[in-house]
């Protein structure tokens, strides 16, 4: 097993994970639907999205790690700046949807 392959797909896969997350969870608010489809699945819409999180996080890692590629310090670097910068963008795109949403924009 591979350390570097391993912490790379690891990394794609959060991202992966974090668009996820951040797509369904202001879909979720716009559409009464989806929220009520999500809390059906589960009982709350968070346990949903949660439970879809954990198996989207661990099916995309394994299916990145057997994918044929050779790691390298600077792939490595890469990847984990891509998941540096997808954390701070979700962040911002939910806050950014949140506060327009409290103040009526939405």
């Amino acid at each position: 097993m591979s350390k570097s392959k391993l912490i790379i797909s690891s990394a794609c896969a959060a991202v992966i994970t974090i668009a996820f997350v951040v797509i369904v969870t202001i879909w979720a608010e716009l559409s009464a639907p989806i929220k009520a489809w999500l809390q059906n699945f589960s009982g709350h819409h968070w346990t949903t999205k949660s439970i879809f999180s954990a198996l989207i996080y661990a099916i995309a890692t394994m299916v990145l790690y057997v994918l044929p590629y050779n790691p390298n310090p600077a792939h490595l670097r890469k990847k984990i700046i891509c998941l540096l910068v997808a954390t701070i963008l979700g962040v911002a795109v939910l806050t950014a949807f949140y506060a327009a949403h409290h103040f009526g924009i939405f």
